[in-house]
């Protein structure tokens, strides 16, 4: 697994991709499924796409969600958003999941090391730097 495919899917495990009949509390399934939008993205500003009523984006299929939350990972990793290689993966998930939209950046970034440091069996914390974890994780 790449470090890349790895982030992804403790994107999603953390964003809550809950089908429906999984959880009493979704019965529809979660936002996240029902969006077919496994980051919980939120659209580019100046990007015209469908969103549902609480603005997170809408994809026509899972392929298309999963390759946008991809692109929007390498983008953040590749310098968007101000972030270098010297940015810790807290800082990404700042920029990621900022608390001004209620989310826990800190909490988000604890979970996913720890996801991390097991699909990719190495200790990753939310202090590791991306250029670390790209230079341990296969990026491309």
């Amino acid at each position: 697994m790449t470090l890349l495919e790895a982030l992804a899917d403790s994107i999603q495990r953390f964003e809550g991709w809950i089908p429906p009949g999984m959880d009493p509390k979704s019965p529809l399934g979660s936002t996240s499924w029902r969006n077919r939008n496994p980051g919980n993205l939120r659209p580019i500003p100046g990007l015209i796409v469908a969103t549902d009523s609480r603005g997170y984006r809408v994809f026509p299929s899972l392929a298309d969600g999963w390759t946008a939350l991809t692109n929007d990972i390498k983008a953040k990793f590749g310098g968007s958003h101000n972030l270098t290689d010297d940015s810790t993966l807290r800082q990404f998930f700042d920029i990621y999941a900022p608390s001004d939209d209620d989310n826990d950046p800190n909490k988000y970034a604890r979970q996913v090391a720890t996801w991390l440091s097991r699909d990719l069996a190495i200790t990753i914390t939310p202090e590791t730097t991306l250029g670390y974890l790209k230079q341990i994780g296969g990026w491309r």
